[in-house]
């Protein structure tokens, strides 16, 4: 066997705190309460606990997130939004998926664009889509992207309203699940994390204690 092909457990371990490093830095349960100093956009791993998880951490649902801010002209502190979020796949044992790629994506891609924010950050994101011709939007996450039954989940009028921040920021998830049970998403009791990351890295490891998810998301 070639030397390269050897094992290099120091080496893998220096690689993999290279990669988790900003997670482990983040404080549990806190957020950037600022808005971001100006414009930037980027890739984020969005994890989002709701009343469906029962208060299970294992349970999240995963979302692979683009990000792009805007900040209006100085002196403002107000600016504007977007938000590109698509269901990510389960990975072994009904957890998170290797690695926060493209490829572990599932399901529709639902967006909010150009949502404006206040002085702290704060914006409204009404997301879904009318497939079918119901008048209703709904987002749909389908089964393979489902830590709970691994169902589809179908959410109507649902919004993801949130703070955002320079680094790490949240939202509240809200809309009426009807698939594949009855069930309203409202307030804290569901919220939404969202973590900056490059394509590939490993997704940042959540408290088991949901201890990242206590602050809730603040919209005031």
């Amino acid at each position: 066997m070639g030397a390269s092909c050897l094992p290099d457990p120091k080496k893998d371990f220096e690689e993999y705190n290279e990669k988790t490093a900003a997670f482990r830095d983040q404080e549990a349960g806190a957020f950037d309460a600022a808005p971001p100093p100006g414009s930037f956009e980027g890739l984020y791993f969005a994890a989002c606990l709701s009343k469906l998880a029962a208060g299970r951490v294992d349970r999240v649902l995963r979302f692979y997130t683009t990000v792009k801010f805007v900040k209006d002209p100085e002196p403002a502190t107000t600016g504007k939004i977007s938000l590109e979020l698509t269901p990510m796949k389960l990975g072994p044992n009904d957890g998170p998926p290797p690695t926060v790629s493209k490829d572990q994506t599932a399901g529709e891609t639902y967006k909010i664009v150009d949502q404006p924010t206040n002085a702290i950050g704060v914006y409204s994101g009404a997301i879904g889509s009318d497939t079918d011709g119901d008048g209703k939007t709904e987002v749909k996450i389908p089964g393979v992207a489902n830590p709970i039954s691994g169902r589809e989940i179908e959410v109507e009028t649902a919004a993801v309203n949130g703070r955002v921040g320079p680094g790490r920021f949240c939202s509240q998830l809200s809309g009426e699940v009807v698939v594949p049970t009855i069930i309203t998403l409202v307030g804290d009791a569901n919220t939404c994390l969202y973590f900056p990351v490059k394509e590939g890295d490993v997704p940042p490891t959540l408290a088991i204690d949901g201890s990242d998810f206590k602050a809730g998301c603040p919209l005031q």
